[in-house]
């Protein structure tokens, strides 16, 4: 009889403790802080393309143009699915998140980041393609300056980085690149153009993460982790008990989502 009361108490002192399992990684979502090395590549960039355009267009524009037109095209049509590519990157980096990808934010965030690094690039974009009275090579129109295609599909490339990684920011990147090289191909702007246009995309889509955070505590949005790719956070808690009445030994298990 010692030996089953003993046992009771054991039950009933473990049901007030009960066990918890945690069964999923914790999100982070914080926004990354600005560093100055953030603006070494975009700088790069750009002042690259600036300085071609503006002291070596004789020099390296026209020559790299020639050689796309004479040695790689020749006498072969425009190929349009620049057109098209030049959105994926921003499709991966909405949508990866919502097919089991890790996001570093949930999908609302990503929206916002997006929207954010967006409303800048077209902003400035579409003031440089003003001011700057640049013919594209095949002189349609003076706005050359810079690669309006090139500038969107590098923001999109290097949201896709930031938020997934290498991993999947070596593809961004890639057809980023390939939109570029299509760019002079079909001998809509010149190598400087692209240059500047990756540059100035790469710095909008971290100037859309730096801004994320203000932007949410100005306007009182909270974090959420839905869409994020992230398995949720499950806790789980098991209980014994006893019946005082009849003395019958139970359980309970608690799960929480």
């Amino acid at each position: 009889m010692r030996r089953l009361w003993s046992i009771l108490l054991l039950l009933v002192l473990c049901a007030g403790h009960p066990a918890r399992a945690q069964l999923a990684v914790r999100v982070d979502t914080s926004a990354t802080a600005f560093h100055a090395r953030q603006l070494i590549a975009p700088g790069v960039l750009l002042a690259s393309g600036i300085a071609i355009h503006t002291l070596g267009h004789d020099g390296i524009d026209v020559p790299v143009n020639r050689w796309f037109q004479e040695s790689l095209r020749g006498s072969g049509p425009e190929l349009g699915f620049d057109n098209y590519i030049q959105y994926a990157p921003l499709v991966m980096e909405l949508g990866l998140g919502l097919v089991g990808v890790p996001a570093q934010h949930g999908f609302a965030d990503r929206v916002i980041e997006t929207a954010l690094g967006a409303i800048v690039l077209g902003a400035v974009s579409w003031t440089m393609k003003s001011v700057i009275n640049s013919p594209r090579p095949n002189g349609v129109d003076n706005r050359s300056f810079p690669s309006g295609h090139t500038d969107w599909v590098f923001f999109g490339a290097e949201l896709v980085r930031m938020e997934y990684g290498w991993g999947w920011g070596a593809g961004a990147y890639a057809i980023a690149a390939t939109v570029a090289v299509m760019r002079n191909y079909n001998n809509w702007h010149w190598m400087s153009d692209c240059l500047a246009g990756a540059g100035l995309g790469i710095l909008t889509a971290h100037v859309g993460r730096w801004l994320l955070e203000p932007t949410k505590r100005a306007f009182g949005i909270r974090t959420g982790t839905w869409g994020d790719g992230r398995p949720r956070t499950i806790q789980a808690a098991f209980a014994p008990t006893v019946d005082p009445l009849s003395g019958t030994v139970c359980t309970t298990l608690a799960l929480r989502f």
